[in-house]
């Protein structure tokens, strides 16, 4: 799977909190695990380490590069849909849900080589481990996957996790901060990787937005409506209408305009 968003963590300081951090290569990118709290339980390393896991077996799963996976198996046409692990049928249901949300503007079947799910799989993944966890009993983690990041409890006492959102002209710059408690937010842009989004209906790699972020409760559906988004233009504002809990930032020739909870400046 490939990485399609980019953003940052812009930590306020754990204070007295204590904090594990872990950085695993995967999936071709990074996937960083920080989880703080008080304290933190005795098994913290077996949860990272079980958590590391978890990220290998979703590459198990969804690696399109790998001839091995149900993913791959699937598009070559050598397994029926139902004979692919649940999961799989799971997460292609939800990636039907995000085409039909964004009228097409988010397709993993218009790719060559059959269906991908890439662009909701690494969004969707940080959010399945920040729950595990949460699960496992350790309530303050930000999973980070490359970008597409999912959040639980806080970063400090009293403190949501801050995110800085990237600023696309200067990658040194944060343009803006978001504090994300229970949640998820994904940044898709093209000052990382340069063209390499393509607009499903036309196949071309032209975008509108330079940068679109999209905050949520869901961490699969941000990523894949950020990317979505940033191809579709103004238009995107009408999947919205019937997503209250949602928030959208997006950057445009220096221009910015922005909707949604998560940047009320009330």
């Amino acid at each position: 799977m490939s990485a399609a968003t980019e953003a940052t963590i812009s930590y306020a300081g754990p204070g007295s909190w204590a904090q594990r951090v872990h950085v695993e290569a995967v999936w071709g990118t990074h996937v960083t695990i920080d989880v703080r709290g008080e304290s933190l339980p005795d098994d913290v390393d077996a949860l990272i380490a079980d958590g590391v896991a978890y990220l290998h077996q979703v590459d198990a799963w969804f690696s399109t590069y790998r001839v091995d996976t149900p993913i791959t198996m699937y598009r070559n046409g050598l397994i029926p849909l139902f004979r692919t692990p649940t999961v799989v049928q799971e997460v292609l249901e939800a990636c039907r849900y995000a085409k039909a949300l964004t009228r097409g503007a988010f397709d993993p079947w218009a790719v060559k080589g059959g269906v991908d799910p890439s662009g909701y799989v690494k969004g969707w993944a940080a959010g399945q481990l920040a729950d595990r966890f949460v699960r496992a009993g350790v309530r303050n983690v930000c999973v980070n996957a490359s970008g597409d990041i999912a959040c639980r409890g806080q970063q400090a006492d009293g403190e949501a996790w801050a995110i800085g959102i990237i600023n696309p002209y200067d990658t040194q710059q944060i343009v803006e901060v978001v504090h994300v408690g229970d949640g998820a937010i994904a940044t898709s842009g093209l000052y990382e990787r340069g063209r390499h989004i393509a607009n499903p209906r036309t196949g071309n790699t032209e975008v509108y937005y330079d940068s679109a972020t999209v905050v949520g409760p869901d961490a699969g559906l941000a990523d894949a409506l950020a990317t979505a988004a940033l191809v579709e233009g103004p238009g995107a504002a009408a999947w919205f209408a019937h997503l209250p809990e949602w928030s959208v930032y997006l950057i445009k020739d220096g221009q910015v305009s922005f909707f949604g909870p998560a940047f009320d400046r009330s």
